[in-house]
């Protein structure tokens, strides 16, 4: 009667006992140890390849904020100048202040902070960019105004350049 029993046993776990076939279940450590390296190989790969995009993504997200303040204060300047009817320099090129019959506007760099202003005559200054611009420069010829203005923040810059004309000149 033992011998029956231990065969019936043998023969519930006939998968597992037998000779030689073995059962597997979980991993050996020889795959483990080529497992963990090749996996942390892939995380660091990709951790790396999501900084970089990052970082250039902030970098042509600063660019584009950049431009688009260039163009915003240019379509601010180039508005005015062509409803003008007048336009004079001032400051050695670095402000202009435009005529539209006898009220007068003034576009200009202040220096110390590097901001672009408007101010209207009678009123306070307007800021229209705050800290990034490097230089402006104003050139008028009779009827066309020329504008050059520069932003730079960190290492990033932009330059646009305008000529414009003053529709409405001495009206």
């Amino acid at each position: 009667m033992k011998i029956k029993r231990e065969t019936r046993l043998r023969e519930a776990l006939s998968p597992l006992a037998k000779p030689g076939r073995r059962s597997r279940k979980g991993f050996t450590l020889i795959e483990l140890v080529v497992a963990i390296p090749a996996a942390l190989i892939v995380l660091i790969a990709s951790g790396t390849v999501l900084v970089t995009s990052q970082a250039f993504w902030d970098s042509s997200w600063r660019k584009v904020n950049l431009q688009r303040d260039a163009s915003y204060a240019m379509l601010r300047i180039n508005r005015h100048i062509k409803e003008g009817t007048l336009a004079e320099i001032e400051d050695d090129g670095k402000a202009i202040k435009i005529y539209k019959g006898t009220d007068g506007m003034r576009f200009f760099l202040e220096q110390d902070s590097k901001d672009l202003k408007c101010e209207i005559e009678g009123r306070y200054p307007e800021t229209i960019i705050s800290g990034n611009v490097e230089d402006l420069q104003f050139n008028v010829d009779s009827n066309k105004v020329r504008i050059n203005l520069l932003l730079k923040k960190d290492n990033l810059e932009t330059h646009l350049t305008s000529e414009v004309m003053i529709r409405n000149y001495g009206n």
